[in-house]
């Protein structure tokens, strides 16, 4: 009987997407995956240092002051919205552990809580429901903030539940992994200055995972600043680091860090940067600090307004971003935005 129900599942979500080629033999669809069907002629030629795409910041966060702490007077579209109709391929999730509660979602615990998913889990499963709907989609790239102070005695059993969770939602295989880029180069600077990351055949419906941290945090995930062997997560890093392949660098309005910016870029590191923060480009309606974030080249870049709210008429999108442009300078000349990623292929109906 089970089988049956599978089968009918399936032959429904062909037909749902007939409208896009979902009967064309000639998918790229992944063998066995129940969702949209797609096909990018360029996949195995761009690749994922090739995108420049929005993210949000604390992408998880609901005011709950009510307007009376300006830093925080944001709120965020649930998450398989934001994936979905707001086009987002980077979100943040603040963590805090506790050996008792588990893995939570929040910006300051007992401070600041509006949070659309309080546990880490529900949150990755609204990416995987996403993720599952349309597997056509760019990789998704998921930063995680330790929020909390964790002995050093207990890092390695924090790591373990985080891994533990994000392999709860999303099977191995769907997680782009250190190892997997790294390959058999010496280390994971190595690899990118090299190779560069994965193709984006190789790449798409998955997700990616890296730590903003530094600190204590971050030399025990890396043994000790050295690599990332058998580790889920990346880490914020820079081009001379060992274990290097994700850079977060939140300033580009800053001669200091649009130089680390550059340097990031050009060694294939993955870099996010930040559009606006603490509401302050929103209340001004100043857009220079997200235009200074297009000019980067940067990868990810967050904003706390997708869209215009009741009170901001302010936000920041990526210009001509279908979600995804050709970043502007390590792309070669036959990228198109539609190569990154086609809405024919990723999203609702509603989102056209």
């Amino acid at each position: 009987m089970r089988r049956g129900i599978l089968k009918i599942g399936l032959l429904v979500a062909l037909m749902s997407g007939a409208g896009c080629g979902a009967m064309d033999s000639d998918s790229d669809s992944p063998p066995g995956v129940i969702g949209k069907p797609f096909k990018y002629p360029l996949d195995e030629q761009l690749q994922l240092q090739h995108v420049q795409v929005r993210g949000t910041h604390n992408s998880y966060h609901i005011d709950t002051h009510d307007g009376s702490v300006e830093p925080w007077e944001y709120t965020h579209a649930p998450i398989y919205e934001q994936l979905d109709r707001l086009q987002i391929r980077q979100l943040e999730l603040d963590v805090s552990y506790d050996a008792q509660d588990g893995l939570t979602v929040v910006h300051v615990p007992f401070v600041d809580t509006g949070t659309r998913c309080t546990r880490l889990l529900d949150c990755l499963r609204e990416i995987r429901r996403f993720s599952d709907a349309y597997p056509g989609h760019l990789p998704i790239y998921v930063q995680i903030e330790p929020k909390n102070d964790t002995p050093s005695d207990e890092l390695e059993t924090f790591f373990g539940h985080l891994e533990a969770e994000i392999l709860t939602a999303f099977p191995r295989q769907r997680v782009i992994t250190p190892d997997e880029v790294q390959g058999d180069s010496a280390t994971l600077r190595d690899a990118l200055k090299l190779r560069g990351w994965p193709v984006l055949g190789r790449l798409r419906g998955r997700v990616l995972f890296a730590f903003d941290t530094t600190g204590p945090v971050r030399t025990a995930y890396t043994h000790n600043k050295t690599d990332l062997r058998g580790r889920l997560l990346f880490v914020d890093s820079a081009p001379e680091d060992p274990f290097g392949a994700v850079s977060v660098l939140n300033d580009p309005k800053s001669v200091a860090e649009q130089a680390q910016i550059r340097k990031a870029v050009q060694s294939n590191f993955l870099v996010r940067t930040r559009a606006d923060a603490d509401t302050q480009e929103a209340r001004a309606a100043d857009t220079s600090r997200g235009e200074a974030a297009l000019l980067s080249a940067s990868h990810f870049i967050s904003t706390d307004f997708p869209e215009p709210t009741s009170k901001f008429s302010y936000h920041f999108a990526v210009p001509g971003g279908k979600p995804a442009r050709c970043n502007p300078l390590v792309a070669p000349m036959n990228c198109t935005p539609l190569a990154l990623e086609d809405p024919a292929f990723v999203g609702s109906a509603e989102s056209k």
